[in-house]
């Protein structure tokens, strides 16, 4: 894939836990979404940078090396990046930590839900 290819059913699923990952990744692809994967937020920021801009980033927050605060803070600085969807899907995500998201979704989550909220932003 190269960056010019446009997906507008993408999504950045950045997510430590294996299993959660790919479940939601095989859960997504099964609806049709096209799903990239990373590990943690300086993961994700590389991926972005090589692939084209997802309608929606979910994110969790406690990760290894870059945790979800910190890629939030980090997207927010940039323009290019800042308005990309982001839902925090974490078991510590509340109102207080989740500025620069669209929301969160405790876990574990709902799988309707998520499909909803995805729905919304990759039509």
């Amino acid at each position: 894939m190269n960056k010019n290819d446009s997906y507008c059913h993408s999504i950045l699923i950045v997510e430590d836990d294996d299993d959660i990952r790919n479940a939601l990744a095989d859960l997504l692809e099964d609806e049709g979404y096209h799903t990239e994967a990373a590990i943690n937020g300086k993961d994700a920021l590389e991926k972005l940078e090589e692939i084209p801009k997802p309608c929606l980033v979910l994110l969790d927050m406690m990760m290894p090396i870059m945790n979800g605060r910190q890629f939030l803070d980090e997207v927010m600085k940039d323009a290019y990046l800042a308005p990309i969807p982001i839902l925090i899907v974490s078991a510590v995500a509340d109102k207080t930590n989740t500025e620069g998201s669209v929301g969160f979704l405790k876990k574990p989550i709902d799988i309707d839900v998520v499909l909803h909220v995805v729905a919304q932003y990759c039509h």
